[in-house]
């Protein structure tokens, strides 16, 4: 999810209809300038160059999950609507990106499912099996925490959280060192709002993130 306001403006976005490198391209009706979404940046017109604003409160998870959280939920569709029971299907098993695009940067296969961020100017990515319950790297001057779980699925959302202070695990259970402020699994967030800050960033493929990134610093746990 990205902010719509820059230097004082609102802007209204809408999908363009273009791709960058497999990877979706939105367009504003004020300018007419292109933003790409996987290098939150916007590559062309009267804005180009201005960085995009991630705010990190988007979430996927399974419709079933979603609705046990929210139960009063509104669903929004085209009346008559009837997609295939699995579109991606063909997609998801095969070795090759989109239209058979493939990665150009061999350190990770092309199809490898990663978490990708940024700090500062800099780009990083790690294998979501690296981070399956729990790790902790330290970038900077801040302490980054990702977390999945052992049985989820790809699309599901990384839980990424920074914090001035390091992270501790005690008895199978993640703490900010020093603190009582501990990770609930279940409401993927900590005890206390206060003692970390979430991180914005992409589950996706690797092909994906680093044709946009190719200056992307892989992580290991």
């Amino acid at each position: 999810m990205y902010g719509r306001e820059y230097k004082g403006k609102t802007y209204t976005l809408e999908a363009s209809g273009g791709l960058t490198n497999s990877s979706l391209v939105m367009q504003d009706r004020e300018t007419n300038s292109y933003w790409s979404l996987m290098k939150s940046e916007v590559v062309a017109g009267k804005l180009k160059g201005l960085k995009v604003n991630e705010l990190p409160v988007g979430e996927r998870m399974r419709w079933a999950d979603w609705k046990k959280k929210h139960p009063d939920t509104l669903v929004l569709t085209v009346r008559g609507r009837q997609d295939a029971t699995d579109v991606y299907a063909e997609y998801f098993s095969s070795r090759r990106g989109f239209r058979g695009q493939m990665a150009s940067d061999h350190r990770l296969d092309t199809k490898d499912p990663i978490f990708a961020f940024r700090i500062g100017n800099k780009n990083y990515a790690i294998e979501q099996d690296e981070i399956e319950e729990g790790a902790v790297f330290h970038i900077a001057d801040v302490y980054v925490f990702l977390y999945r779980n052992d049985d989820a699925e790809m699309f599901e959302s990384t839980s990424a959280f920074i914090s001035r202070q390091d992270f501790e695990q005690k008895d199978g259970i993640w703490f900010v060192k020093g603190s009582d402020c501990r990770y609930d699994v279940q409401q993927r967030n900590f005890s206390d709002a206060t003692c970390v800050q979430p991180l914005a960033g992409f589950d996706t493929f690797w092909y994906n993130w680093s044709l946009n990134n190719p200056d992307t610093q892989i992580l290991e746990n």
